[in-house]
């Protein structure tokens, strides 16, 4: 199990020493594995013969990057028989099996003890086994844009939705990598899928994958209401595609659906779809005069405007000034939760439900905390028990509204905030070390009601990466961390699949380089 070896420490035309009157012996070879505040012992055990009673010491070396010892050199007194290393393992320390050694020195002469160090990886940890080292730069042999949504299919394969092209002139481009994060050749053109609605400016924020396994993504493009005649403004955009990347023929017009809003330009940010297979978008709309709506839209799995929702299938809510329509989340009974901005009070945040036909609940609201320090901007809901509502939100604060932390904010059935979850329904959250950037790149929620958390942070050193939170059900922050990936990264999304892995998206500069590339990587299940 373990290798015992003596060293002389002297020349050739020395008389050796004694041999030590010692040796040394673990018990087993030492498993680590991250926990946070968790320490594993090791523990040497000193054999003496009966004529060495002298102190000796014990000092640990090899230990592999990200992997602590309290103490690397123990001391012991000639009554002691074992001496123990208290072993710490970080977040990010590499996994597998690393060679180290105990030394033994007694005064006369010195023993070694050659052990095996296995290192295991932790819940949560960086999965160092995906890609090169944990990150996966797939090539899709054109740019994308500064937004990049992602779905995963049951089958562990990744959906990816952006822009590529000039400005002014951006097609939807859409991906689909295997599980390793490599592109998947069968779909669409060596994995990748462009849609040029009509030939202007189309953007995409939004992307799912239905029941069965066509994608939808939700954006905007330059056109009319489902043509291409009248291009003076931006259009609400709805894509379906097939399984094997083509366009939908089924649905709208030939796979695209367009909508113009008389009241000015619009866009979707956000989609779902209900039991019924009805796919609801949620966006802005932006009048002459540069005041903007929250807007939904609810279309039949045809791709034809729902006529029973709202009035003739559109549903807008006026706050006052600057809204902006940012998530939508249909629940078990196809009511809907819209959630979203204003400038119209003090933390920013809307959050209302609707019943099925468009109509708002009024059982439901939902009053703003009436003293707030920043601005927040919600990025994903969630259902709970109970009717509670879980909004995983951006923090905006300081002079310029820069972007600095997460917040969580639950509700109940009624709107009211929910005085079991943080601090009165709100808490707050950020990535260590960072200075005034920590954006909010997305979210998971586990079985258990804990909630999986990814941020794009800026550190002091304007070194920018992946950031991750683990938070209980109640709001207490778990654990958080700063992934340690070469160059730059942005996040732009992240998911928990069904396996427990929680994947990022985002973009990726090299060291030394400035041009940003496609990257994902995925971290170990909860």
């Amino acid at each position: 199990m373990v290798a015992l070896v003596v060293m002389w420490g002297c020349s050739s035309d020395e008389k050796p020493p004694p041999a030590p009157s010692f040796t040394l012996r673990a018990p087993s070879e030492p498993t680590l594995r991250f926990a946070p505040e968790n320490a594993t012992p090791l523990i040497i055990e000193v054999t003496r013969e009966s004529s060495f009673t002298g102190a000796l010491s014990l000092t640990l070396e090899g230990l592999p990057a990200h992997v602590q010892a309290e103490a690397t050199t123990v001391f012991l007194s000639g009554a002691d028989s074992t001496g123990t290393f208290q072993l710490h393992v970080e977040e990010l320390a590499a996994y597998g099996r690393f060679p180290i050694r105990v030394v033994g020195d007694g005064g006369v002469g010195r023993v070694e003890l050659s052990l095996t160090l296995e290192v295991q990886p932790g819940q949560a940890a960086l999965d160092l086994s995906f890609g090169s080292g944990g990150l996966a730069l797939p090539a899709l042999g054109r740019p994308v844009g500064i937004f990049v949504r992602m779905a995963v299919q049951p089958d562990g394969k990744w959906i990816l939705a952006s822009s590529t092209g000039a400005a002014g002139s951006r097609d939807v481009l859409v991906a689909r990598l295997l599980p390793d994060g490599t592109p998947d050749v069968s779909f669409g053109t060596q994995g990748t899928r462009i849609i040029d609605v009509c030939g202007g400016e189309d953007d995409v924020r939004a992307v799912t994958v239905l029941s069965d396994g066509r994608i939808m993504l939700a954006g905007s493009a330059v056109s009319d209401t489902n043509g291409c005649t009248a291009l003076n403004r931006q259009s609400l955009l709805l894509v379906r595609l097939t399984a094997t990347g083509e366009l939908d023929s089924t649905f709208g017009t030939a796979g695209v659906w367009t909508f113009q809003l008389s009241k000015g330009t619009a866009t979707l940010n956000s989609l779902t779809v209900d039991s019924q297979g009805r796919v609801v978008g949620a966006g802005t709309v932006t009048g002459t005069g540069s005041d903007s709506d929250q807007v939904m839209v609810r279309l039949l799995p045809t791709g034809q405007l729902d006529t029973s929702f709202g009035a003739d299938g559109l549903v807008i809510e006026d706050y006052g000034q600057q809204d902006s329509g940012s998530v939508v989340l249909a629940l078990a009974d196809d009511a809907l939760l819209l959630g979203g901005t204003t400038r119209e009070h003090a933390d920013g945040l809307t959050l209302r439900r609707y019943q099925v036909n468009g109509e708002r609940d009024l059982t439901f609201n939902f009053v703003p905390r009436a003293l707030a320090a920043s601005k927040l901007g919600p990025r994903r809901l969630y259902s709970l028990e109970g009717g509670k509502v879980l909004v995983v939100a951006g923090s905006n604060s300081g002079e310029h509204n820069t972007d600095n932390g997460v917040s969580l904010v639950q509700v109940d059935a009624t709107g009211a905030a929910d005085a079991s979850f943080g601090l009165q329904g709100h808490q707050y959250y950020e990535t260590p070390g960072t200075r005034n950037r920590d954006i909010i790149a997305g979210s998971g929620l586990l079985p258990g009601g804990e909630i999986a958390l990814a941020t794009w942070y800026e550190g002091m050193m304007n070194d920018t990466g992946v950031g991750t939170i683990h938070v209980s059900s109640n709001g207490e922050r778990l654990r958080r961390n700063r992934v340690d990936l070469p160059g730059r990264q942005r996040p732009t999304d992240a998911w928990l699949d069904a396996e427990g892995y929680f994947r990022v998206v985002g973009l990726h500069t090299a060291p030394g380089q400035s041009n940003e590339v496609l990257f994902v990587a995925r971290f170990w299940p909860y």
